[in-house]
């Protein structure tokens, strides 16, 4: 007889929502995670990136303090020290989860699974790990995967970055900011795949401007430099070959599977929704997932957050299409804090249905929050423009944008 209703299967953001789920429903749950929970957003990604990010853009700001007033000298940044804040923020938080799982009645198993049901229903939840490239090991000291490189504790003088995705421009991000000579090799077309092309346009001037070299259309050639050389081309699942339905069922009855393990996009709050709906399925639920609206933010800067149809993809799916922009330097509180880069977009169909806003500027993804109910609700650039905004804040730039789709906005020419 099993011993537990539910058992899940890996301790990362999906794995432990769908635990938490599955006892707030009343099950008996069992959750084995052979490391420490949170996975990889938790331990090697999402939190420990922006913890650092958090450090290197404080210390951008002090270095151009002078442009508010502020005399400052001799500033420096200890790269071991930021290092040691991110540890301690990530223990923080992994602490948290774990007490969340044992006030869940949650029985905690640091194991690595045998593959034996201990459990009436099983959710898999076993994540991913970085993809190399042919013929290069990750030796932490010339080669470093996404893992690695956040406890490097010096500064290198120079680094190239394999892959100009969403890792690899952040941590382009990160090690510009700290002075070094940041080369980005992609070997598509441009970077940042998916993301609305006048934002990534923008944010190359930007990045060009930080000294961040961009070479697109080029494999990279390992002989042809000696740099340290961060490889983040990619995630591959622990467990190959799982295919699900869109209620996170496997062919196998009874076994559900979720997060970077089955996602066609590698994301926390991807696994977080995916966990709850096979939690409340394995409970007797009908619920399914789809990828319709999946919001996704990149920590810049300034940052980018996006939700819905591109431009581009906008155009190709519904033909005629109405688009409107507001520059971030047409904002108050922009100027009134000096970040003034970057600018909103609402897209929209012939009806004025929105079908997508792309953000690129300060606090773009928190920005982005009112942009996801309004796409995910199918609200119209009508509603999203009589919508009174606070001023000075930045969702007055939504609200101005949604008004430049109609001719209308007040703020800047039409």
């Amino acid at each position: 007889m099993n011993k537990y209703d539910i058992l899940v299967v890996g301790g990362g953001p999906g794995g432990y929502i769908a635990a938490i789920r599955a006892a707030q429903l009343g099950a008996k749950v069992a959750l084995i995670e052979k490391d420490k929970v949170g996975g990889t957003c938790l331990n090697r990604g999402c939190i420990p990136t922006k913890a650092i990010l958090a450090c290197t853009n404080l210390y951008d700001k002090i270095r151009k303090s002078e442009n508010y007033g502020i005399t400052t000298q001799g500033t420096a940044i200890d790269l071991a020290k930021v290092i040691e804040r991110k540890d301690k923020t990530v223990e923080k938080i992994v602490r948290g989860v774990e007490l969340l799982l044992k006030k869940n009645g949650i029985d905690l198993i640091h194991d690595t699974w045998d593959g034996k049901s201990d459990g009436e229903k099983i959710i898999l939840a076993t994540g991913s790990y970085p993809t190399q490239l042919p013929g290069i090991e990750f030796d932490g000291k010339r080669y470093f995967s996404s893992d690695q490189i956040l406890d490097l504790k010096e500064v290198p003088d120079k680094l190239t970055i394999v892959g100009g995705g969403v890792i690899g421009i952040e941590f382009a991000q990160i090690f510009s900011s700290l002075g070094t000579e940041v080369t980005v090799y992609e070997a598509l077309p441009d970077i940042l795949s998916g993301v609305d092309e006048d934002i990534v346009a923008n944010l190359k001037r930007i990045l060009k401007r930080k000294k961040v070299n961009i070479i697109t259309n080029t494999p990279f050639d390992p002989s042809k430099t000696s740099d340290k050389t961060l490889i983040c081309i990619g995630r591959k699942p622990n467990t190959p070959g799982i295919k699900v339905n869109a209620k996170m069922e496997t062919d196998k009855p009874g076994v559900y599977a979720i997060g970077d393990l089955v996602s066609s996009k590698q994301l926390a709050h991807v696994a977080f929704e995916q966990g709850i709906i096979a939690a409340e399925n394995a409970m007797g639920g009908n619920r399914t997932f789809n990828y319709d609206h999946v919001p996704y933010g990149i920590f810049t800067t300034p940052e980018i957050g996006g939700i819905g149809l591109t431009e581009k993809e906008a155009r190709e799916k519904h033909g005629n299409i109405k688009t409107g922009k507001f520059p971030y330097a047409a904002l108050g509180i922009a100027q009134a804090k000096g970040e003034i880069e970057g600018f909103i977009k609402v897209v929209a169909d012939d009806s004025n249905k929105l079908l997508g806003i792309h953000i690129l500027g300060a606090d773009a993804v928190n920005l982005l929050g009112g942009a996801v109910v309004a796409v995910k609700n199918g609200l119209t650039v009508n509603q999203l423009s009589g919508t009174l905004q606070a001023h000075p804040s930045h969702p007055e730039g939504l609200y101005e944008a949604a008004l430049n789709v109609l001719k209308k906005s007040l703020h800047i020419i039409n």
